[in-house]
């Protein structure tokens, strides 16, 4: 390979430039792998854990593995157009927003998306500390999560420094331990207890209210905005994959259905351990040794330990290409470098774990709209349509610059997005503010609004001409 194509190939895997269809490397068996083995991290079995506090099981079903996949036909929508067009959805999302306010948007999500990877350091801390401590070490305290949050993502971000071949090899080692521990907690789960036992036991009634329809409505909020906090992942990988059927189906069978599976896991984990000891616990390495004893316990805890250093590796990279994306002069190893570093912070802080509910809440009032202006800006209001040399910027045609770089129907359309999302719903509280949520739940009554208000501006032909449709 002459050093011309070494040069455009690694624009294309670590850069901006467009991906060809020839140099797509992920098909459908490739993209489930991949995709669920990064959905089904260990991040599924916290938020198992705090749905299991709020419902009985039968409950639990359609409010989890239906309502995800159901969201999930509409927000895989979004990766059509990476997937359709070789470019990472950030550099479309410039026509939607403006070349300024598209910064101010990315920062917000990315920045708050690392919360999740902290939640995966912590986590493959404490399961390497309770190992630890089954075989003798006293391996207790901050400073231990610190230390071994670190090290769980200063691997992962080795291996993302590799790139997305690296990735995908590594995703072979990451879902066959990640699937052998979610089958290993469902043989536990009926080791220990019947499915009729299962369905009796009633959820820790002090973490939630005695209303069941409120309860339900704010488990099914909970999902809804899980779902829509995968908003950064459907910006890079899709345009890996080889077809858009391929990158469809794929995404939403991983990201979405195993994904409520393994959440639903979790649920019945959390429900179970709550039966058996009278006490709420979030957090899978307080469940596995409880129900597998040392041997099948400690296994599953050092599967979690390998899997989510890959995890970790390729949240690296999907958020460090997006990154590139917006700051195409940086590279993309000191990219990975200073996204690490962040999230260390974030796992020194441990605010994100103490705060969960709230975390959640946040990441989807401000996904929930920008999705949501993503698919009916394409598909609706430009029917696919637009200038790639504009989103580049290239021989001066800077058409997107709007009002010095913001689009006002955007942002006007997203701050009524977010803005109804906390009329509706308290989320320190994580509890409704208005009646309107047991009917629409807050992402809901948000994506409507969002929606509503841009297609409608749309429609001004003042408004629409200088949208550039």
């Amino acid at each position: 390979m002459s050093s011309l194509e070494q040069g455009v190939n690694q624009e294309v895997y670590y850069g901006i430039l467009p991906m060809m269809p020839k140099e797509r490397i992920y098909d459908f068996k490739a993209t489930v792998l991949i995709i669920g083995g990064y959905a089904i991290a260990t991040w599924c079995y916290v938020q198992g854990g705090y749905i299991g506090t709020m419902l009985p099981l039968k409950a639990l079903f359609s409010s989890t593995v239906f309502s995800m996949t159901l969201v999930g036909l509409l927000v895989c929508l979004v990766g059509i157009i990476p997937q359709r067009h070789g470019i990472d959805m950030w550099l479309y999302q410039r026509a939607i927003f403006g070349y300024s306010l598209i910064g101010i948007i990315w920062l917000i999500v990315i920045a708050s998306t690392w919360g999740y990877e902290a939640v995966n350091a912590r986590l493959f801390a404490n399961s390497i500390m309770t190992v630890l401590q089954e075989l003798g070490i006293p391996a207790e305290g901050p400073v231990w999560v610190g230390v071994l949050g670190t090290a769980c993502i200063v691997i992962g971000g080795v291996i993302a420094v590799k790139g997305p071949v690296a990735i995908k090899i590594s995703t072979y080692i990451m879902v066959p331990c990640l699937l052998a521990v979610g089958v290993l907690i469902v043989v536990l789960i009926f080791r220990n207890a019947s499915w009729a036992d299962l369905m009796a036991v009633n959820p820790a009634e002090s973490l939630g209210g005695d209303d069941f329809r409120t309860n339900y409505m704010v488990v099914l909020e909970w999902n809804i905005a899980f779902i829509f906090a995968w908003y950064p992942g459907f910006a890079v990988l899709p345009r890996l994959v080889k077809t858009e059927k391929s990158y469809y189906w794929g995404f939403l069978l991983g990201f979405c259905t195993i994904m409520a599976c393994f959440v639903l896991i979790g649920a019945m984990t959390g429900l179970l351990t709550y039966a058996k000891t009278g006490v709420a616990s979030t957090d899978p390495t307080d469940w596995l040794i409880g129900l597998g004893g040392p041997v099948l316990g400690l296994l599953s805890l050092v599967f979690i330990g390998f899997a989510n250093i890959t995890t970790q590796a390729l949240a690296c990279y999907t958020i460090g290409m997006s990154t590139k994306t917006m700051l195409p002069r940086r590279s993309y190893k000191s990219i990975v470098v200073f996204w690490s570093i962040f999230c260390i912070v974030l796992v020194f802080w441990d605010g994100i774990w103490q705060y969960y509910n709230t975390y959640i809440a946040i990441v989807g009032a401000v996904s929930g709209p920008a999705i949501m202006l993503l698919i009916v800006d394409y598909f609706i209001v430009r029917k696919g349509k637009f200038s790639l040399t504009g989103v580049y910027r290239l021989n001066g045609d800077c058409r997107y610059r709007y009002t010095k770089g913001f689009n006002i129907p955007a942002l006007v359309s997203f701050a009524i997005g977010v803005t109804v999302y906390f009329v509706v719903y308290d989320p320190v509280a994580a509890w409704p503010r208005s009646d309107l949520f047991l009917y629409t739940t807050a992402s809901g009554f948000s994506a409507i609004c969002t929606t509503a208000s841009y297609y409608i501006m749309s429609k001004i032909p003042a408004v629409r001409k200088y949208m550039q449709v």
